[in-house]
C-alpha cells in the first residue's frame, strides 16, 4: 500500500465491494490500476465481470494498467447529486492506450479536451478505501 493523502471530505457514496471489483478496488489502494485481462484472447476489459466480453471465458486473471490514454467524453455536472457536493465538476471516461474505456473523476486545472492525454492518479476516500482519477500528465521534466 502506498501512502495516499485521505481526503476527510468525501460526501458520496462510498463504492461497494463486489466481488468482481475487489482486485480494482484494492490495485487503487496500493497505487494500481488494475484490469480484469483474458488469458484466452489477451483483451483487458472494463468493467469487470466473469467473462471475458469477446470471447466469453471464464479463463481471466488481473494485470496492473500503465494508466494511460486519451479523453473519449466528458461532461460537466451543474446538478449536486449527493449531499455535500461541490458543483460544478467533471466526469471523463478514458480510452485507455490498452483498449477498454473507463468513466472517472477528473482532475485537470481546466476543462479536458476530446484525444487530450491523462494519466491516472489515485485518492485514497476513507481508511482502507481509494479512487481511480485521471487527469493530464505532469510537464515533462526534461
Amino acid at each position: 500500500m502506498i501512502d495516499l493523502p485521505i481526503s476527510i471530505d468525501w460526501t458520496r457514496p462510498k463504492p461497494i465491494r463486489y466481488n468482481e471489483d475487489i482486485p480494482h478496488l484494492d490495485g487503487a489502494l496500493a497505487g494500481e490500476l488494475r484490469m480484469p485481462r483474458c488469458r484466452t484472447c489477451g483483451s483487458e476489459f472494463w468493467p469487470a465481470g466473469p467473462v471475458c466480453p469477446r470471447d466469453f471465458t471464464a479463463d481471466l486473471d488481473w494485470v496492473t494498467d500503465p494508466g494511460t490514454g486519451v479523453v473519449n467524453s466528458w461532461v460537466q455536472i451543474h446538478k449536486p447529486y449527493f449531499a455535500g457536493d461541490e458543483v460544478p465538476y467533471v466526469v471523463i471516461q478514458v480510452q485507455l492506450d490498452t483498449g477498454p474505456r473507463l468513466t472517472t473523476s477528473w482532475t485537470g486545472p481546466q476543462l479536458p479536451r476530446i484525444g487530450e492525454p491523462v494519466e491516472v492518479s489515485f485518492r485514497q476516500i476513507a481508511d482502507g478505501i481509494a479512487l481511480t482519477e485521471f487527469g493530464p500528465p505532469p510537464p515533462d521534466q526534461s
